[in-house]
């Protein structure tokens, strides 16, 4: 029987793949026809779909896709409205299944680049489908406080990747144990340990976060997911058997997975605790590296003058910081051991301790949750800004660009002021950007994951990095090129794009006025900056950088060596004649 969780899960995993493939792929090879006449299947002719009716032009056997879309975005992301529609070479329009859809485009797009069709890909995208499926049938997030429930009511994941929900590495049982999104909270496994072992950077943490959660001390967490992997390790077993450690099995209060899923969160910790996971989450398996728990809490110290600069001057705008990491370190259990065998077991036990959102605020989300579809196809975003506009009487509209240009400026001017005053690239996407409302608006806004931030080396030479080891180094430097390109995309694209669209979509003309408050913020921005030349560029109609999260999987390429899509864009200046009379 075809189930309703079914049919959400496959309409929002193709509308996920449209949205890669139409931007990496259909767009620039101008396969697309937009607004689409003449040679379509007749259920999209009916007056009774709304929407704009849309054709791909694809290859031998299946010549062309049609669907129709319910709203398409400034950078032509689309809201599916409808099934797909195949016609097949010299046969009629049919409905296209969401299996045979996938395959379809999928093959297609190893035509167009030469390649073998990516069996691995297709095993992910309906990994992604499945987990949504079951994920639906169990949603069931309580409401412990706001924080926590904007965390795990990301349903569908990121609308710009093939796979947002794939899981691979976990039992299906184990994965409804600890998934956000059907409201898991759990506990934690623990170890009792010999303090020999115990390796800790920056603030001692652990001790606290062991004693708030299981009323004693000289304990050491692990995520249930990473357990096994643990137990089975000779050096962990050899340590056993040495009673340098014994593992005690699950203990003390639950804690709640936030929308990373490795993340971990109990209301009376000041620290979450990012876990170290042998799971691939979308592109990456999320282990925690060594050298990430040493790059987050160096940042941490390297960058505290600096953030406090710029939180001063942008007074909304808050970095959260990684003060601490730890990991246990069994090199002397096993004299035999690889030094391989040795560093995986650390990075089993890796955390890295990010503070707590220290706040008086009561009305916080994740802006990842808020630009994304509920379980009957609305905005999350557009259905509060509704509800908002009419407790206080004003329209829709006006309300609406009214929270945007608050969102925008708590946001924009703090992350610009970073990478071109401080060459600081942070990763302000939607799942890294939590927000704060007052009244209905946006007042603060916290930016998170240090491990991800990058500094550009003309500003940071390996000689300011003190501490540093030559491997966190070289993960941390980046260029200038590609700390704009990191920027303008998690920032532009990946989070202030999907916000308007959200915001903006039940209202003819208001998207673009929204891009113009875009543009003249980032003007006034730039010139307070002494008019850097990527955002002059940018303001001049160069393209916007996105990444291609579809490409990066299709070729199997570390998350790391992502390239990007160049996008047009709504974000041109406008000739400012009030700036030029000042200026005379």
């Amino acid at each position: 029987m075809y189930t309703y969780e079914q049919h959400q899960a496959e309409h929002h995993s193709l509308n996920h793949l449209l949205n890669c493939y139409l931007r990496e792929f259909a767009v620039p090879h101008q396969l697309v026809d937009w607004h689409a006449q003449g040679d379509l299947p007749k259920a999209l002719q009916s007056d009774l779909l709304e929407g704009e009716t849309v054709r791909i032009r694809t290859a031998y056997p299946l010549l062309k896709i049609a669907f129709k879309v319910q709203a398409r975005g400034a950078l032509n992301q689309i809201k599916l409205g409808s099934k797909l529609f195949g016609k097949p070479m010299g046969k009629p329009w049919q409905v296209l299944g969401t299996h045979a859809a996938i395959q379809a485009l999928l093959e297609h797009m190893a035509m167009l680049t030469q390649t073998e069709p990516n069996i691995e890909l297709q095993v992910q995208i309906h990994n992604s489908l499945q987990n949504m499926q079951r994920f639906l049938a169990h949603a069931r997030v309580p409401y412990i406080n706001a924080l926590q429930h904007t965390e795990q009511s990301l349903l569908w994941g990121h609308p710009f990747h093939p796979s947002p929900k794939s899981r691979s590495g976990v039992q299906a049982e184990q994965l409804l144990l600890c998934s956000p999104e059907v409201g898991a909270a759990f506990q934690l496994h623990w170890f009792e340990i010999n303090p020999v072992l115990l390796k800790e950077l920056g603030s001692p943490v652990i001790d606290k976060v062991s004693e708030t959660l299981t009323g004693r001390t000289g304990l050491y967490p692990c995520h249930p997911w990473e357990v096994e992997l643990v137990l089975q390790s000779g050096i962990y077993q050899q340590a056993s058997q040495n009673k340098l450690i014994r593992h005690l099995g699950p203990l003390g209060k639950v804690v709640w997975p936030t929308s990373s899923v490795r993340t971990l969160y109990h209301p009376e910790l000041d620290v979450f605790l990012k876990c170290s996971i042998h799971v691939r989450l979308t592109n990456c398996i999320r282990k925690n590296a060594w050298y990430e728990l040493e790059s987050a809490v160096g940042m941490t110290q390297l960058l505290a003058h600096t953030f406090e600069q710029v939180e001063h001057a942008h007074p909304g705008f808050r970095m959260l910081r990684e003060p601490a990491a730890s990991t246990i370190d069994l090199s002397q259990a096993d004299a035999t051991a690889s030094h391989d065998d040795v560093v995986n077991l650390q990075e089993s036990f890796g955390i890295i301790f990010r503070e707590q959102l220290q706040s008086q605020y009561t009305d916080i989300h994740m802006a990842g949750t808020l630009a994304s579809w509920d379980t009957v196809g609305q905005s999350q975003l557009a259905q509060r800004l509704d509800e908002q506009a009419q407790r206080r009487g004003e329209s829709k509209a006006e309300f609406t660009l009214t929270w945007l240009q608050n969102y925008l400026k708590l946001l924009v001017p703090g992350t610009l002021t970073l990478l071109f005053k401080h060459g600081v690239v942070l990763e302000p996407h939607l799942q890294n950007t939590v927000l704060a409302q007052e009244n209905g608006l946006p007042v603060r806004v916290w930016i998170r994951d240090l491990e991800g931030t990058k500094l550009i080396p003309q500003h940071w030479p390996s000689d300011r990095l003190n501490g540093l080891s030559e491997r966190a180094i070289a993960s941390v430097h980046y260029s200038e090129d590609q700390g704009w390109k990191r920027v303008s995309y998690c920032l532009l694209v990946n989070n202030i794009a999907e916000m308007i669209f959200h915001a903006c979509q039940h209202t003819p003309g208001l998207e673009q006025r929204a891009w113009q408050c875009l543009a003249k913020l980032i003007q006034q921005t730039s010139r307070a900056l002494g008019t850097p030349q990527a955002l002059c560029d940018l303001l001049q109609g160069h393209a916007l950088a996105s990444k291609n999260n579809l490409k990066t999987r299709l070729f199997k390429k570390a998350d790391r060596l992502s390239d990007y899509t160049f996008l047009s864009h709504p974000l041109i200046a406008h000739h400012d004649k009030h700036a030029e009379h000042t200026a005379h």
